[in-house]
């Protein structure tokens, strides 16, 4: 058996323009990527080479994702498997199932058609940090503000319109050497040195100082920040952040905080505690990914969040999945009924954007209504957002 080789991955799938984009990507992560389209150069891929990774297409011809998962497991193969598929997510869930139960290290899916960014954090979360940067480089990055927020414009129903009332701070690198980079790149790298909890206090930082920027220009808006797992670890977070939003004079209802099932599972108590606290104090508090994974429904009434965001994957199939439809309008409804409001994030089209209109979601948040942008360039959006008759059609921001 060969070793596993550090940060190879086989790509298998029988659509050529799939398997250039992973290539792409795959070298923007600083991973070398092989490729198989056929179940004959699948097999003949795992002769030669173990890969650290296998990107897996459920619906190959001449040897299905099931059958391949079978081939992997009387291989002894101990990568790291990845499924893909069109298909629906209950079946991708159930191949994974079936993985486990093999003995395979299933990591997770990907639901195609899959936006980019989705693609290169999913590969990046489970290979090792890109060669091309290093913790020093990431270091001075935060020191030196080679770091940047861009915000993505989230639109609230307000009577029988949508308006802008906050964003998500998203963060990137502008890296001297390689240019401008994503998260997928380097958040691996920074939750592996440590370095993300620097990062987070650093687009905290920027997200609370914009958020009083704008209220000097007579905009008042919120602004929503992920919070790395290791800060609601922090007994100290909560009263350092209203140190910050006090010496911005921002409310601290403007802000509010996204995160994760996993941040709550290793210490419940403390992150009640840390939560609770947050809450008290006034800042707002999102379920982030709700509706992928094992998204747990205790937390909904255990946890005092005040807001229910329902994962891009979910939203992107609800055109094409009457079971995917029925989840939203039922998590919608669940959130309501728990006093909860909700956001759906990964709008990419009318269809999605009209749907989730008439089953009662709260707040939109995606690229039909509008991709990330730096901080500037928001209030001019506004304008031309509020000047369009969403009622009808909204506007394809480019």
């Amino acid at each position: 058996m060969f070793r596993r080789e550090r940060n190879l991955l086989l790509a298998v799938d029988d659509e050529a323009d799939f398997l250039e984009l992973i290539e792409q990507i795959g070298q923007g992560v600083g991973c070398t990527v092989i490729t198989a389209d056929t179940a004959a150069s699948f097999r003949e891929q795992l002769s030669h080479r173990m890969p650290a990774l296998i990107l897996l297409d459920l619906q190959m011809p001449g040897m299905d994702g099931i059958e391949a998962l079978r081939y992997l497991a009387r291989q002894n193969v101990t990568s790291g498997i990845l499924l893909a598929s069109g298909m629906d997510q209950r079946v991708l869930a159930s191949a994974r199932q079936l993985g486990e139960s093999l003995g395979l290290k299933m990591l997770g899916t990907l639901q195609k058609p899959a936006m980019l960014e989705d693609i290169e954090t999913l590969l990046a979360r489970h290979l090792e940090p890109s060669s091309r940067i290093s913790v020093e480089e990431l270091r001075t990055a935060i020191d030196e503000h080679e770091l940047i927020v861009h915000y993505q414009p989230k639109v609230v129903r307000a009577a029988n319109d949508w308006h802008v009332r906050s964003a998500e701070a998203l963060v990137r690198w502008r890296h001297p050497r390689l240019g401008l980079l994503y998260p997928g790149e380097f958040l691996p790298l920074a939750e592996q040195s440590g370095l993300i909890v620097d990062l987070t206090d650093f687009v905290l930082t920027d997200a609370i100082r914009q958020i009083g920027h704008w209220g000097t220009r007579g905009l008042d808006l919120g602004a929503a920040v992920n919070l790395s797992p290791r800060l609601v670890q922090d007994l100290e977070f909560p009263e350092r952040l209203a140190r910050v939003l006090r010496e911005f004079e921002v409310r601290p209802e403007q802000l509010t905080l996204e995160v994760t099932e996993a941040a709550s599972v290793d210490d419940p108590e403390l992150v009640m505690d840390i939560f609770t606290r947050l809450r008290v104090k006034g800042v707002g508090l999102s379920l982030d990914d709700f509706g992928i994974g094992t998204s747990s429904l205790t937390l909904l009434y255990k946890m005092p969040f005040s807001e229910v965001k329902i994962d891009g994957l979910v939203i992107s199939e609800i055109a094409q999945s009457k079971a995917a439809a029925t989840v939203v309008r039922a998590i919608v409804e669940l959130a309501h009924n728990l006093s909860l409001t909700t956001c759906a994030e990964g709008v990419e089209d009318s269809p999605a954007f009209e749907f989730l209109e008439q089953c009662g979601c709260d707040a939109l948040q995606g690229d039909f209504i509008a991709p990330s942008m730096p901080a500037a360039e928001i209030e001019s959006f506004i304008q031309v957002w509020n000047g369009a008759d969403h009622t009808l059609v909204p506007v394809v921001r480019k």
